[in-house]
């Protein structure tokens, strides 16, 4: 028995922000996961417009018998951190470690792509499963966002496991 080809973390597409929306359809949603300044009702377009800013490089996680999986982004925080920012796996496919994946994924980037002292993130205080994740991979709270009701955490690279 073959076993299935690993996900792979690629440049994300309009296309993949299409079906990333389509994930988030009611305006609570799409706001907690692309932020307060995204426009509502979206479109492919408008979405696309609203996250993909000179600091930011946009990923799909893609597996090979399903298609888009988790699509996120690295942000270079600071002139200090890899942060990762809107987190999101499909809604079929979570409970199966993808979010892990696409963290891992995109720390590693965050380490290719600037230079970086750690990384950060920001999450809702109710998101427990997202915050019980994130603490697995070595991030800590360290405050709050100063406009939005988010944690901030943060990781020291050595949070990152070595290939």
């Amino acid at each position: 028995m073959n076993p299935s080809p690993p996900p792979t973390l690629r440049a994300a597409t309009l296309a993949d922000a299409a079906r990333a929306l389509a994930w988030t359809p009611e305006a609570g949603a799409l706001r907690r996961w692309a932020g307060p300044s995204t426009r509502h009702p979206a479109t492919p377009e408008s979405l696309w417009e609203d996250i993909n800013h000179s600091d930011a490089t946009t990923f799909a996680l893609e597996l090979p018998e399903h298609g888009l999986a988790a699509f996120g982004q690295v942000r270079y925080r600071e002139q200090t951190y890899g942060h990762l920012a809107r987190l999101i796996v499909s809604p079929e496919l979570r409970g199966r470690g993808l979010g892990r994946l696409l963290c891992l994924a995109l720390m590693r980037e965050a380490v290719r792509l600037h230079a970086i002292k750690a990384f950060s993130l920001y999450v809702f205080p109710d998101n427990l499963n997202a915050i019980g994740l994130y603490r697995s991979l070595g991030y800590v709270e360290v405050g709050r966002h100063p406009q939005v009701n988010c944690l901030l955490m943060e990781a020291p690279l050595s949070a990152l496991p070595a290939e």
